[in-house]
């Protein structure tokens, strides 16, 4: 009877002792999670972001680290500027698009399918008409807009680190 259940109780620690090997391979293995757009993250520093997007031009004042670069491409989509904001001591805080309005409906299907539906709403008045989609990934909160106005027309994607994460609701 000593025997089977010392059997019983070794087979149980090996089963035991091959689930933790397992779920450790997967946590080591695990890639961080990159915010934002891919190949950034929150908390570059501005040479990690210059390498990633290319010839930046300071814009801000000394209160706020911001940024433009101009004629960048996402995925296959051009991009006619980007502009940034950094930290001095917590790197890159948010980031905004400006796409064609052609590119729209695109990068509107794109952020779909991975985010799925979001939050919209639409602002109008004598001089303006905006749209808004929202989207809280936890990670991000994604904000796009396109505006028209009498003679122009802008779509914008931006990018801020979520401060609250839905499962917390």
């Amino acid at each position: 009877m000593t025997g089977l259940v010392d059997g019983w109780i070794l087979k149980r620690l090996r089963g035991v002792l091959f689930s933790c090997l397992v779920g450790l391979l997967l946590f080591c293995s695990a890639q961080p999670s990159a915010a934002c757009i891919e190949g950034l993250a929150w908390g570059m520093s501005l040479d990690q972001v210059t390498a990633h997007l290319g010839e930046t031009q300071f814009t801000g004042d000394s209160q706020r680290l911001r940024y433009t670069a101009r004629d960048v491409t996402l995925d296959q989509i051009p991009v006619s500027q980007v502009t940034f904001d950094l930290d001095q001591g917590a790197g890159l805080r948010s980031l905004a698009y400006e796409f064609n309005v052609d590119d729209m409906t695109e990068v509107l299907a794109s952020l779909r399918a991975r985010h799925g539906q979001p939050v919209t709403t639409s602002i109008e008045d004598n001089h303006h008409t905006q749209q808004l989609w929202v989207w809280n990934t936890g990670d991000d909160l994604i904000t796009a807009v396109k505006r028209d106005t009498a003679n122009q027309q802008q779509f914008l994607i931006s990018y801020r680190p979520s401060r609250l994460r839905p499962e917390m609701l």
